[in-house]
């Protein structure tokens, strides 16, 4: 009788919600970083510029896995799928959070809020923060529910913020305060 191979173990980490767990960015990820952001169909919404050179992705990856100003993870299914990328970028008291699902099979199953609200949750357990802030395109509706799921609540609108497809679109900020994650912990 052939015995069941098992399964490859998962790495160690402490930020694990409901579907994803956010594990540390590694070497042998670049690749699939690479793909990621110069191919997925989630970089129409990436405020950064595109396409990026391996080079450019591999001092990329050294950095967000190692800078203490800049913590950055794999968004992972509980099961190892790596489906994306979540960050977050501290300025003092304020951080300023990004994340990416580029898996689209994965899109609209709940694995954005999830790991939103896992990354907000450790931030704010960990760090001296004050707020966590995002940038959003207002036609990105998708990633607007799942913020405000989240619990972030819009601010306002940055006029003509960011060049994109030959012009400049305007730019939603989104935020939550410690005091509204607190109180929703709180609630239940």
């Amino acid at each position: 009788m052939k015995r069941p191979t098992r399964a490859s173990p998962l790495a160690p980490t402490w930020l694990v919600g409901e579907k994803v767990r956010l594990r540390a960015i590694e070497p042998t990820d670049v690749p699939m970083l690479l793909r990621w952001f110069n191919e997925s169909p989630a970089r129409t919404w990436l405020m950064t510029r595109l396409p990026l050179s391996r080079n450019a992705e591999q001092e990329w990856a050294a950095r967000a896995a190692v800078s203490p100003g800049t913590p950055t993870f794999v968004v992972q299914t509980k099961t190892g799928e790596d489906i994306g990328v979540a960050g977050l970028t501290l300025f003092g008291a304020r951080a300023e959070l990004g994340i990416a699902l580029h898996e689209s099979r994965r899109w609209n199953g709940g694995y954005g809020t999830d790991a939103v609200r896992t990354l907000v949750d450790g931030a704010f357990r960990a760090l001296p923060l004050q707020r966590i802030e995002l940038f959003v395109y207002p036609d990105n509706v998708r990633a607007i529910r799942c913020y405000e799921k989240a619990g972030f609540a819009r601010e306002g609108v940055l006029r003509g913020r960011e060049y994109r497809k030959g012009r400049y679109d305007d730019v939603a900020i989104m935020s939550i305060l410690h005091e509204e994650w607190a109180q929703a912990r709180t609630d239940g």
